[in-house]
């Protein structure tokens, strides 16, 4: 099965991608959306002051800093929205048109984009990005840009609480993808991209279990036996960290830049950021974070995670 690209891989060619996630746009709900989680949410956001954590001009330097990297691939791990309205799925592709319009891009939904059962069955999110979620808007799917290619996975779905859940069915399938992409043997450089954490940043089963994937370890059982995955993207938790996973092939890196779209909050030892790596068919070749810094994005001080949050 061919995977479907968006140009012609370009022999060894570094390919440069940006890595946002959460970015959680926010616009209040109409009192008619006001249903099921949205009522706790919306007195969470609007009354208990949570909104404040994320913040609108920060989210559009976030866009801009991802466009001045000059990327050949922009990847979003979910998360676009905060209640999974229509107006906040209409916001965030007006935030990130420059984006869409510019540079080909990958996106999954996240827990927040899924939130609601209306917002699942309407597809929202698919009407609007349904050229960046794959062929035919379904996960998983497989996609390639030059030398690499990205595996998307469903984590999420519409949940009381907040956990998420990646059916088997879906495994098998992505399984599959990787087993008949590249019948010639020679293989783009693969990510793995899901919304929620396989593991938290001390290499343990990531919790609270009421949001967390409730059958990651199906998910590291599917890596561990596959020579096909070169290293795994996600988003979910806000304070960003990376670790690492075994598959057949050894271990691999995992990295969550941590929320793009937050606001500064120095007090809190929060802030946004955004993740930039240059990869080609050999390898993953730099990994560079890029942190607001109250006035711009910068370079972690450091290095990437050198600041431990």
């Amino acid at each position: 099965m061919p995977v479907p690209t968006s140009r012609k891989p370009q022999g060894g060619a570094t390919v440069r991608i940006v890595h946002l996630t959460d970015l959680h746009v926010q616009v209040r709900p109409r009192v008619g959306e006001l249903v099921g989680k949205r009522f706790a949410a919306t007195a969470n956001l609007y009354l208990l002051g949570r909104r404040r954590k994320f913040d609108p001009l920060v989210q559009r330097a976030a866009v801009q800093a991802a466009l001045a990297q000059a990327p050949d691939v922009v990847v979003v791990t979910g998360d676009l929205t905060a209640q999974a309205t229509d107006a906040e799925f209409k916001a965030a592709h007006h935030l990130l048109a420059p984006i869409l319009d510019q540079v080909p891009t990958v996106i999954i939904p996240g827990n927040h984009d899924t939130y609601v059962r209306a917002a699942v069955r309407k597809d929202r999110i698919g009407q609007l990005f349904g050229a960046a979620m794959g062929k035919h808007r379904r996960l998983p799917y497989l996609v390639q840009h030059g030398d690499v290619a990205f595996l998307a996975i469903e984590t999420c779905r519409a949940h009381l609480l907040s956990s998420g859940h990646t059916p088997k069915k879906q495994i098998d399938q992505a399984r599959d993808l990787l087993e008949q992409a590249w019948p010639g043997g020679s293989r783009p450089f693969v990510f793995l991209i899901q919304h929620y954490p396989l593991l938290g940043r001390d290499g343990l089963p990531y919790g609270p279990p009421a949001r967390a994937l409730d059958n990651a370890r199906d998910v590291l059982e599917f890596l561990s036996k596959t020579h096909e995955v070169d290293a795994v993207l996600h988003g979910h938790e806000h304070h960003g960290f990376r670790t690492m996973v075994p598959t057949a092939a050894g271990p691999i890196p995992v990295f969550d830049p941590g929320a793009s779209g937050y606001a500064w909050l120095p007090t809190q030892n929060r802030t946004a950021h955004f993740n930039v790596y240059d990869v080609d068919r050999k390898g993953l070749h730099a990994t560079r974070r890029y942190c607001w810094n109250g006035e711009a994005f910068v370079d972690e001080p450091g290095g990437a995670y050198e600041s431990g949050r």
